[in-house]
Formats: C-alpha cells, sequence, structure tokens
C-alpha cells in the first residue's frame, strides 16, 4: 500500500523536522527541496537536509545510487554532515524513506 507508506515516511519527516527546530537550526540550516534543475538530462527532485546540529549529526556516510533507466532513478548519500537525495519525479516517498532508515539506524538505543 503506497499511499500509506507516502504518508508515514512524510509524517516521520514532518515530526524529525520539528524535533530538530531550536530557534536557530531551522533558520540557519534546515530542509530544502527543490529541482534539479542543474541536471537537464535527468530531471527531478532534490531533497537536501543539514544535519548539523541535529540528532542526525553523527551519521555515518552512506551512498546508494540506482539508475534503471533515464526516467527511472535514485540517488542518495551521507557526506559531511549533510544528506542529499535526487531522484526522478517519482521517488520523494522512497528518498524520505532512505533517509529515514539512514537516521534511524544511526541513533543510539535508548536506554
Amino acid at each position: 500500500m503506497r499511499t500509506m507508506a507516502v504518508i508515514d515516511n512524510l509524517a516521520w519527516l514532518d515530526d524529525w523536522y520539528r524535533r530538530q527546530c531550536d530557534g536557530t537550526w531551522e533558520h540557519s540550516h534546515g530542509v530544502r527541496l527543490d529541482s534539479t534543475k542543474d541536471t537537464p538530462d535527468k530531471p527531478g527532485l532534490r531533497l537536501t537536509i543539514n544535519l548539523i546540529g541535529t540528532s542526525a549529526e553523527h551519521a555515518m556516510p552512506q551512498r546508494l545510487s540506482l539508475d534503471a533507466t533515464d526516467g527511472d532513478w535514485i540517488s542518495c548519500r551521507i557526506y559531511e554532515q549533510r544528506f542529499e537525495g535526487t531522484g526522478d519525479p517519482r521517488k520523494l516517498e522512497q528518498i524520505i524513506g532512505i533517509f529515514r532508515t539512514w537516521v534511524d539506524r544511526d541513533q543510539p538505543i535508548p536506554k
């Protein structure tokens, strides 16, 4: 059920974002969603999340890239304390899901 996954990942990102807000982070770093206009051969979306000052600040570097066809691609990475996910226009939910998986995996287990 793809619709539930979209809602779950969007709701998770909304909750994660609100937990990071401290009066400064959201104004100087935050989350940005834009188009991949600088890569005209691969139209799509880019989600950038600055991890400095967040609970994911020390997330391990990661990289994933899948390029099935010109219209079916996704690339995500964590580097230099930043998450960047790009993909074709249908991949936003999957990009958020990858970020969620990576961030949740790197969180300490509560005592």
